[in-house]
């Protein structure tokens, strides 16, 4: 018998792509009775203001803090605390570097399975940008399941490959 999913972990950046990512996951963890839990890498966007010789004033910690509440607010926004429950689910934000803080966050929450949205970028734009998705599966120590922006019913899907199979 394989490994079960108990726990299934959505990264967000709040894009279109990574609410797709979050649906599949929804319906996902519904048909298989997993958790689901919602993270974001925060990126200070203050942290560089603060290095550079021109700002003459570092930014207030007031400022800091609202700008993390509005994460917070924006992760509520995607589950509610109604879903929160429904899937036995959590809410985290963390800073650094987004895919290693993925990877890790995975790790330290005993995920089964990480589910993240991909931008599907090839040729220079791949080459100049890279790929959160691509460096989280090669690193990740649980299975990581990539979703296009293309967002399909798990059903069909299931459907799907039941029928490639018997064929």
């Amino acid at each position: 018998m394989g490994p079960t999913v108990k726990r299934i972990l959505v990264p967000t950046d709040f894009s279109e792509t990574a609410d797709t990512a979050l649906k599949y996951a929804k319906d996902l963890a519904t048909k298989i009775g997993a958790s689901l839990h919602l993270v974001h890498v925060y990126k200070d966007p203050y942290a560089i203001a603060a290095c550079a010789p021109e700002v003459p004033t570092t930014v207030p910690a007031e400022v800091r803090e609202r700008a993390l509440e509005e994460v917070r607010e924006r992760l509520l926004e995607r589950l509610d605390a109604a879903e929160e429950q429904q899937f036995r689910g959590t809410h985290g934000v963390v800073r650094g570097l987004t895919a290693p803080q993925i990877v890790d966050y995975a790790a330290n929450q005993d995920i089964d399975l990480i589910v993240i949205g991909t931008h599907g970028r090839r040729g220079v734009a791949h080459l100049l940008l890279g790929s959160v998705a691509e460096h989280v599966i090669r690193t990740a120590g649980c299975p990581v399941l990539t979703v296009r922006a293309e967002h399909r019913d798990v059903d069909a899907q299931i459907e799907e490959a039941a029928g490639t199979a018997a064929a």
